[in-house]
């Protein structure tokens, strides 16, 4: 026969583990909104509205590092794949459009 003190730690483990499913979840949603803002930006900007090299180095930097961690995560959970796949082809493009040799509006200079 089972303890009740085991039958209550099972409880509590099983608890705390659909707590974390669940912010599990809002986090996965918290992201894939965000993803989709950031892709409609890129998406939506005009081609005339270029940015410094520097600027544009650092963006693809930080893009580059999201999408990393959005697959390392998507190697465990499987449901964010899509959004890295659309976030690494639209910087490819956008910021292959958007380099350009412009004064730098991001607060530094060239």
């Amino acid at each position: 026969m089972v303890k009740p003190s085991k039958m209550a730690n099972l409880k509590t483990k099983l608890e705390e583990l659909e707590k974390a499913v669940d912010e599990m979840e809002r986090s996965q949603r918290v992201v894939q909104t965000l993803g989709n803002k950031v892709e409609q930006y890129m998406t939506s900007q005009s081609a005339e509205e270029g940015f410094c090299k520097e600027c544009c180095s650092q963006f693809k930097k930080k893009l580059v590092h999201i999408c990393g961690r959005i697959d390392e995560t998507d190697e465990r959970s499987g449901d964010l794949s899509e959004l890295s796949e659309e976030l690494w082809a639209d910087m490819e493009e956008y910021f292959f459009i958007k380099e350009r040799e412009v004064p730098c509006q991001g607060g530094h200079t060239k």
